[in-house]
């Protein structure tokens, strides 16, 4: 802690510096690869999939767990912000998007590691996300037995959804249902923006183990979400809590308070300090960290970080249409990993994860490296998680758009090497977009996209996983300017796909959202 006492110490000493947001955004960009989304409720499915491109991890049906994959690595392996607060789950490490129902939130995806302003776990990348309050409109969306609505007006939002598409496992006929209220409110004055929002959900699913060890398909999450932030230009102050409760008797409560001061100044220098305390059912722990980073105007940024006894350096580069993003990284075990419960076994010795990752780019062309070590996995024979050593993962993607008159065709492609399993090999999305006028008066929208994925490897037992294909069109018709009609199929040769072995991600669907504007 003395060393963190000296870096704060320096940084109120430090003179001429300054209060530019924008600044600082290019300060945390600069070398690295970022895409962009917006969580739509008219148009996207989920929250993961307004992101393109990106590897999403689905663990079954509605309501089921869904992780971001970057660059052949783990879920988590990146680090998840929500309005300027870490919200990766301190008792599993990863952040649970399938509880986020699609409310127009603003999304950033920054790739390649980024441990030294974002800390732990941003190992290949951290995605930032941003509550959009400005929004005044409804949306009613309905498919078979689903029904979703979103109503915001300026500075509060209400976002409902319920429904099923079926069993979460592929071997039993029994629907499983899924409900969500969201309700989300915030205020933004001068310097300062304060964000709050509180979810409610319930989750039936399959295959599950009961306190006596027996198997049943008749499990039960009934569950909570509180997020509370306040934050200004150099600093932010935030809360999150989640809780879930299973009739197996399992119950996961895990907390986060968080802290972090930041100033920079108009020579590109950016200092910044971060504490936060971390609980799971009884346990806790505090951590603290302070960084520094320099950026100048040849499109070079270098910058360091000591937290946990981690001493963490990167350097990047943007300019002459190169980027390059070279660093070490980190993620500290979680406090389950740590710990354990009834059913797994504690390793007070287990070591954080410890990496070093480098992505190049050239305009539409990218390749990446990742090398890993004190891996974190669970040993199946002693029930408990221990560091297995080092892995690695590397590939190539290309990403490009063309725009025409009244449209556009993106593509992407990325093949990837990793030691990790249920990590797809190729991955490839072919999409058009097209507007314009229909019988004089009708403006319309068309997509179709196809996504494919191959060569996934093995799962725990050994099986391997299925390909994965998925075809789906979009049809939109805009009969006044604040009325907004769309029509989709999903997977449309019903090819009911699977991420998991028995888990359903697939499957035919059809569906009509509204959306009204004022």
């Amino acid at each position: 802690m003395r060393i963190l006492w000296t870096i704060l110490i320096a940084t109120f000493s430090m003179t001429g510096f300054a209060s530019s947001n924008d600044y600082v955004e290019e300060v945390i960009v600069v070398g690295a690869y970022v895409t962009d989304g917006y969580g739509d409720p008219e148009y996207d499915n989920n929250l993961l999939e307004s992101i393109q491109p990106t590897k999403q991890y689905n663990a079954g049906g509605l309501g089921a767990f869904q992780g971001i994959q970057l660059s052949g690595t783990d879920t988590k392996h990146t680090a998840v912000f929500k309005n300027g607060v870490p919200i990766n789950d301190p008792s599993s490490g990863w952040y649970d998007f399938g509880t986020d129902l699609l409310t127009g939130q603003n999304l950033t995806v920054i790739h390649g590691p980024g441990s030294v302003k974002f800390g732990s776990s941003s190992m290949a990348g951290t995605v930032i996300i941003n509550d959009d309050l400005q929004q005044r409109q409804t949306v009613i969306r309905g498919a078979s037995d689903q029904v979703s609505v979103f109503t915001a007006v300026e500075g509060f939002q209400v976002a409902h959804y319920k429904g099923s598409n079926g069993s979460v496992r592929s071997d039993n006929d029994e629907a499983d249902w899924y409900e969500n209220t969201t309700v989300k409110t915030g205020y933004d004055f001068e310097n300062w923006r304060v964000r709050a929002d509180f979810t409610d959900y319930k989750y039936d699913y399959d295959n599950c183990y009961m306190p006596d060890w027996s198997v049943s398909n008749d499990c039960f999450q009934d569950g909570e979400k509180t997020f509370f932030s306040v934050q200004h230009e150099r600093f932010v102050l935030g809360y999150n809590k989640n809780k879930a409760e299973h009739n197996t008797g399992f119950v996961n409560d895990s907390e986060r308070y968080y802290t972090n001061a930041v100033l920079y100044n108009d020579y590109g220098f950016e200092v910044g300090v971060t504490g936060q305390r971390e609980t799971y059912n009884e346990l806790e722990r505090d951590s603290g960290a302070g960084y520094i980073r320099w950026y100048n105007d040849l499109g070079i940024g270098v910058g360091y970080r000591y937290e946990d006894d981690e001493h963490i350096a990167r350097i990047g580069y943007d300019g002459h249409g190169f980027r390059l993003s070279l660093g070490n990284s980190f993620r500290r075990p979680n406090l389950y990993e740590e710990n354990g419960d009834q059913w797994v076994a504690a390793n007070p010795d287990l070591q954080p994860e410890k990496g070093v990752g480098a992505e190049f780019g050239y305009g539409f062309l990218s390749v990446y490296y990742y090398d890993f070590s004190e891996g974190i996995d669970f040993d199946m024979t002693d029930y408990k998680y221990v560091n297995t050593g080092k892995y690695t993962s590397q590939g190539v993607k290309f990403q490009r758009q063309w725009l025409r008159e009244n449209g556009s065709w993106f593509t992407y492609f990325e093949y990837t090497d990793s030691d990790k399993i249920r990590v797809p090999e190729y991955m490839a999305k072919l999409s058009y977009y097209q507007s314009g006028y229909m019988f004089g008066y009708l403006i319309w929208d068309t997509e179709i996209a196809y996504i494919g994925e191959f060569n996934k490897g093995n799962d725990f037992d050994g099986r391997p996983i299925d390909d994965v294909s998925s075809f789906d069109w979009k049809f939109g018709i805009y009969p006044k300017d604040d009325v907004h009609i769309i029509f989709r199929i999903q997977d449309i040769l019903d090819n009911e796909f699977e991420f998991l072995p028995d888990y359903n991600a697939g499957g035919r669907q059809f569906s009509m959202s509204v959306r009204l504007t004022y």
